[in-house]
């Protein structure tokens, strides 16, 4: 039976890496995920302690580690799994690292070297060995190439490389990030010392600081797996220092005994949190999408991911451990999907292309647990088609606010499932689901308001002061304004977006000066934010073009316009912008909307 004592002190980080010292990054753990502003703030505060005094102590946190014995090969040797408190740990040897690279004191390079790495000796049978190991990730060959090797934190244009990499691991690239961050901290603290002498002072002072004075208290438990389970589950599920993704991790990973399978479904875990950026903000976001998927409903029972899936598992919705990692990769495929397969064809063009990447930059990402569901029911079978209306009957809802949209997505998934048990044939089956009625705008369940009032829409088209929208409402306006751009051009072309660099433009400023604008005021006001008044325009707002003459503007905005249809249609199509103009270009743009909504109508 395993040993289950507690080993409970403080230690100072030149003990942490006394030499007998060794530690692991285990399979269970998340990747390292801390930013610059966390980097910068950890080496700020022990700065700022060294500053207020040499002799006065700096706590820089707690740590939790699981002892154990590596018995493998012929040189048995004891070191910490870290199950809390990696990200200081990790931050603090990208710091003894960077440190090294910038001394040019022998004494403080050689230390580093000592703390960071065991120095083999084949006469006294020591082994060289990397003081921290990770289990599962590549971040071995990373602080290999990078951190034990000297000069290779200077390495500034590899670094930035991997830091804006989309295709690097999410622990590496966080660490090439905060690389980049500490030697900016550092090259802050050059500017701040006179010469390079005082610098290098600097440098050796904080380090003599660091090793003596900057302390942690630790926890460890004994080899026992359980234990460090339990311990790093309960402890970070009451410190909220996890995100809840990383307890759901630990509890499926404890119920996989074998050891090859563990670390083969925690790397799987990783490669899974990586590939889930925008537009899911976090990979907790994508677990509840899995949790509507599973569950279909809402209620108190699901008030928290931890409860929400202790729920899907007590029902036998989902088992723990392989079957719930296989779930959840078999997810990030549809996502993937959703977003990177071609479903360009000669009639539509790039049509479904066009209409996720409106949905996914304005609408949100309610819409996609819906999509990548239907991926799994009926494969990519007229999964077009099901995505316009989705789109109608989402951005309806949506700019209505009819409803709680998530009891119409819970009838959706509901029906995807029961159609697809009873119809085996793919195409079938979607042919069906596609002409249900829960597609329909006038869908009515008798226990819930679903009902999509598309007049009410048609309404609001017409009446709706669009341009006077702000804050998330705005991207009301943003929807309707790029769905105006697919109508006018060509179905061929991709849409672009991006709202730091585009706005919404008045045509007819809000402050008009005449004699550039001669307009009453009564009328200014009721067309002035009215959806014939505004374009899209691909440059941040110019307060200086804002009074401008329609002829200046369009002269101005010319560069700034080119893959904005709907704009290019109004400034080319307009040689004055009076009240006629706008009111002829308002019926325009309502009846394109109308009538789109009108020919692909839900239902």
């Amino acid at each position: 039976m395993a040993d289950s004592t507690l080993d409970t002190g403080q230690k100072y980080i030149k003990e942490i890496f006394y030499p007998e010292r060794f530690y692991n990054i285990p399979e269970y753990q998340r990747p390292y995920v801390w930013g610059p502003d966390q980097v910068t703030v950890m080496c700020e505060d022990i700065a700022s302690a060294f500053a207020h005094g040499k002799n006065r102590e700096y706590f820089l946190g707690c740590m939790i580690w699981n002892a154990k014995i590596d018995q493998n090969g012929g040189n048995p040797y004891a070191y910490n799994d870290i199950l809390d408190g990696q990200q200081r740990f990790i931050t603090l040897y990208l710091l003894h690292g960077v440190i090294r690279d910038l001394s040019t004191n022998s004494s403080v390079k050689d230390l580093v070297t000592k703390r960071l790495q065991q120095v083999g000796n084949d006469l006294e049978n020591i082994p060289e060995r990397n003081r921290l190991k990770f289990t599962v990730r590549h971040d071995d060959k990373f602080f290999q190439q990078f951190v034990l090797t000297e000069k290779g934190t200077l390495q500034n244009a590899q670094l930035r490389i991997i830091s804006d990499g989309n295709g690097e691991a999410t622990s590496v690239r966080n660490m090439a990030t905060a690389l980049l961050s500490i030697h900016d901290w550092w090259a802050s603290k050059l500017q701040e010392h006179t010469s390079e002498e005082n610098y290098q002072k600097f440098i050796y002072d904080f380090f003599l600081y660091l090793g003596n004075k900057v302390l942690v208290l630790y926890l460890a438990t004994s080899d026992n797996l359980d234990d460090a389970y339990n311990l790093f589950t309960v402890l970070n599920s009451r410190g909220l220092q996890l995100q809840s993704s990383d307890i759901l991790r630990a509890q499926n990973l404890r119920v996989i005994k074998d050891e090859e399978a563990r670390k083969k479904y925690a790397a799987k875990w990783d490669e899974y949190q990586s590939a889930i950026e925008s537009p899911y903000k976090s990979f907790d976001e994508f677990l509840w999408a899995m949790i509507f998927i599973l569950v279909k409903f809402t209620s108190g029972e699901l008030s928290g991911i931890s409860k929400a899936y202790n729920y899907i598992y007590d029902r036998k919705l989902l088992s723990k451990g392989e079957p719930t990692f296989d779930f959840m990769g078999k997810y990030v495929k549809h996502l993937d999907a959703v977003f990177n397969s071609n479903y360009q064809s000669e009639e539509a063009g790039c049509l479904y292309e066009n209409l996720n990447y409106i949905l996914s930059n304005t609408f949100g990402n309610q819409y996609i647990m819906v999509l990548m569901h239907y991926r799994e029911c009926f494969g990519e079978v007229n999964i077009l088609e099901f995505l316009i209306k989705i789109d109608n009957l989402f951005s309806v809802a949506w700019i209505t606010v009819s409803f709680n949209l998530n009891t119409r997505i819970f009838f959706m998934l509901r029906k995807m499932d029961e159609i697809r048990e009873r119809v085996k044939d793919k195409q079938l089956a979607s042919l069906e689901f596609l002409q249900d009625n829960v597609l329909r705008y006038d869908y009515q369940d008798e226990k819930a308001n679903t009902l999509i009032n598309i007049d009410k829409f048609f309404t609001l088209l017409n009446e709706e002061k669009w341009g006077s929208f702000s804050g998330t409402r705005i991207n009301k306006t943003r929807y309707l304004l790029l769905k105006l751009d697919l109508l006018t051009g060509n179905l061929n072309n991709k849409l672009q977006f991006n709202k730091s660099h585009a706005s919404v433009e008045h045509i007819l400023p809000q402050k008009p000066n005449a004699p550039a604008w001669n307009i009453a005021e009564e009328l200014h006001q009721e067309w002035l934010h009215r959806l014939g008044n505004i374009v899209l325009v691909d440059m941040k707002k110019n307060a200086s073009l804002s009074n401008s003459s329609f002829l200046d503007k369009r002269h101005k905005y010319s560069t700034y316009i080119e893959g904005r249809a709907n704009t290019n249609h109004v400034f080319i199509n307009n040689q004055q912008w009076d009240i006629d103009a706008i009111q002829k270009n308002h019926i325009r743009v309502v009846n394109l909307l109308k009538d789109y909504w009108r020919w692909s109508k839900a239902g």
